[in-house]
């Protein structure tokens, strides 16, 4: 099941727009657009090429490495195995940056993943995949699966935009994994879209974010 299939996502504007603490953020944002990506592996060395980095020098990093690479949307984990770190640095991404793109490589090649390998998984495979490839943390995996898999039910509690647009519902000053997690359940199986709408309720400060009176 992925919210790029509109039937999917339908389904789960139709839990928000009757949902008591989210369902007044729905009608003010335009209808979310999911594209599910052709090829994980090329997604995973452009999100890691673009951290810390403004878009257009990102952007123009990414180019030149796939240029380097030989391949860009057909990109292969061992098209860029033919290469380490320091020749990577010569189309301007740092030794650290270079390191991790070879080490997603090698872990593709070492499960025998095809590029599209991971849409196939389970989302506790695609985290068990993931999360031993050093420069690959849980927010990136959970940011991969929301934005890049599409899949509708992803709760990152280490987001801090997470954290800050549940806290007034939770009733708390400080919100805990555990806890927020307990919270999210109200909103399984499309926490996707719930973390969606916490985001977009952070730009709608009159929005009324904290349980309704029964009074």
């Amino acid at each position: 099941m992925t919210l790029a299939d509109p039937a999917v996502l339908d389904e789960g504007l139709v839990f928000f727009e009757q949902c008591e603490l989210l369902g007044p953020v729905v009608p003010l944002h335009e209808r979310p657009k999911f594209e599910l990506v052709e090829n994980p592996f090329r997604a995973l060395a452009r999100i890691v090429t673009f951290q810390q980095l403004s878009g257009k020098a990102a952007e123009t990093i990414f180019r030149r490495f796939a240029e380097l690479v030989g391949k860009d949307e057909d990109m292969a984990p061992e098209d860029v195995l033919r290469f380490d770190a320091d020749m990577l640095r010569s189309v301007g991404l740092s030794r650290q940056k270079g390191t991790y793109i070879l080490n997603i490589a090698a872990r593709f090649q070492e499960l025998g993943l095809e590029p599209d390998g991971l849409h196939s998984l389970s989302e506790a495979d695609i985290r068990e995949a993931l999360l031993p490839i050093k420069g690959i943390g849980e927010w990136t995996v959970e940011m991969f699966s929301m934005f890049y898999l599409c899949r509708p039910d992803v709760f990152s509690t280490g987001d801090l935009g997470l954290q800050k647009a549940i806290q007034p519902m939770m009733k708390v000053e400080k919100v805990k994994p555990k806890e927020m997690l307990e919270f999210a359940e109200r909103w399984r199986p499309w926490r996707t879209l719930a973390s969606y709408y916490l985001w977009r309720s952070l730009e709608d400060p009159m929005v009324n974010r904290g349980p309704r009176s029964s009074d």
